[in-house]
């Protein structure tokens, strides 16, 4: 049986161009354990059930959807990399799954859109069990 959980987070990650590339590493390091935590409230909040591949599990597959209050050209790649790493250090770190590889946890499609009223983040992942 296919089970999903739907995590909202208030904001949006920065550009990977703007703590990657143009800034000391430990700035991006911030920002990924930043995120890291609070996807990990996230999935507390939504009751993921904890040691998935103990019970079974076949794949954790994510999906996540950012909605910007401004319409402008925007590169998904540097947004993707904050969100699938984060996502997937919170889920092994948790206890979730035992390791982020591609046996257990994929990330696919990332959503970009703009204008909102309010900027979120919207991951969702699918798991069976």
């Amino acid at each position: 049986m296919t089970e999903r959980a739907t995590l909202r987070i208030g904001g949006t990650p920065p550009s990977f161009n703007q703590i990657g590339y143009r800034s000391h590493w430990a700035v991006g390091q911030r920002h990924k354990k930043q995120w890291q935590e609070w996807i990990s409230i996230a999935l507390m909040e939504q009751a993921v059930p904890r040691g998935l591949m103990a019970g079974g599990l076949k794949l954790v597959t994510a999906t996540a959807t950012l909605r910007f209050k401004q319409r402008r050209r925007r590169d998904e790649g540097n947004f993707r990399v904050i969100i699938e790493k984060a996502l997937g250090d919170a889920l092994v770190q948790g206890g979730w799954l035992a390791d982020d590889t591609a046996e257990q946890y994929r990330f696919g499609a990332l959503n970009l859109y703009a204008p909102v009223d309010k900027p979120e983040t919207i991951i969702v992942l699918d798991y069976e069990r």
